[in-house]
């Protein structure tokens, strides 16, 4: 049988996003894209094209070419710190417009599939802390400390955009080999404090650190993004249906009013399990409740003449007011502004 890791090895991926920066940071090397490319059936212009999709195991072979060419271990680690948000497509917007860290960060464990199938994120907290954690999915074993380092390195230079390089951010980083570099070019790279031989591949803050708020946050482009993001997670070669996406698919298809046990019970889980799964998501039963909610208020705004008070009665709410609440809460105005506001805009 084949294993998840092994599955995603034939799945195209798009390119040009993530390798154009790749082939700049690599002709600072003066490694030209032709050498990178050696041993696939890849033209060195098709790196930047915008349509062009590789399959994991060209883009394996990619990596280890740049690697070997560099000879520079933390190459990753570099990569990861020279991408900007608006590299990551609608991701990078929907992030970019979150109210908070906390959420930009959700956004990005959530949606991570709309941009590559090597890796998976998971989200842990505890009392104290929160860690992202990579784990392999793609069998890349050769390269993946590469995808690894560029995904926590991606993440750190992210989570300091939002937050204006916050204080209270204060990022951790553990990787699960020793030292590749002398210590002081892991301090020029990540500037925070970096632990080696650890277990797993994990960016840790702390828990208060979710609460900074975003200084690019905007309510409207975030929904939009998220609904492209939503789009495109469904559309990615080789997406594995997570539990989000199935809980999703019950509320859609029963009603925002479906509670967590009869939910569970539909997906041959415990509630308990379900709320765990779903955590692991940074997300839980309650918010993909709102998340449902507040995407059929704005379909129905956007495209229907029924009243307000109609809409709050279908989407479960007994109280008109409660509705305006909570849609002035997702989208930071009230339901009748949103109308007006997508009148004009059609």
């Amino acid at each position: 049988m084949t294993s998840n890791v092994e599955k995603h090895a034939s799945n195209p991926l798009a390119a040009n996003e993530y390798l154009g920066p790749l082939l700049e940071l690599l002709g600072d090397h003066g490694i030209s894209a032709a050498q990178v490319v050696q041993g696939t059936l890849i033209h060195p212009n098709a790196l930047i094209a915008v349509d062009t999709r590789i399959t994991v195991s060209d883009y394996d072979r990619i990596i280890r070419n740049a690697l070997a060419l560099s000879h520079d271990p933390l190459l990753g680690l570099e990569h990861g710190r020279r991408m900007s948000i608006a590299s990551h497509g609608f991701l990078g917007f929907a992030v970019m417009a979150s109210e908070t860290l906390g959420e930009g960060l959700s956004l990005a464990v959530r949606y991570a599939g709309t941009r590559t199938n090597l890796a998976e994120i998971r989200f842990i907290q505890d009392n104290h802390h929160c860690v992202l954690q990579v784990l392999r999915t793609a069998s890349l074993p050769a390269s993946f400390h590469f995808i690894a380092h560029n995904i926590l390195s991606t993440m750190i230079t992210i989570a300091r955009f939002l937050t204006r390089n916050s204080e209270k951010l204060s990022p951790e980083i553990h990787l699960i080999e020793p030292p590749q570099a002398p210590l002081s070019y892991y301090d020029q790279l990540l500037d925070c404090p970096v632990t080696f031989n650890c277990e797993h591949y994990e960016l840790v803050l702390p828990k208060e650190a979710l609460n900074l708020e975003v200084s690019t946050a905007n309510s409207v482009a975030r929904h939009n993004a998220e609904q492209e993001c939503e789009r495109l997670l469904a559309e990615a070669p080789g997406h594995h249906v997570d539990i989000a996406s199935k809980v999703r698919a019950l509320l859609i298809s029963y009603g925002s009013a479906l509670l967590l046990g009869d939910a569970a019970q539909k997906l041959r889980v415990s509630p308990r399990t379900l709320n765990r799964q779903l955590a692991q998501l940074n997300t839980s039963y309650r918010h993909m409740v709102e998340e449902v909610r507040r995407e059929h208020a704005t379909r129905l705004l956007g495209n229907s003449s029924i009243k307000i008070e109609q809409i709050a009665q279908e989407l479960g709410y007994t109280d008109t007011s409660n509705f305006v609440r909570a849609f002035r809460k997702w989208m930071g105005i009230t339901p009748l502004h949103y109308r007006k506001l997508t009148k004009h805009v059609s």
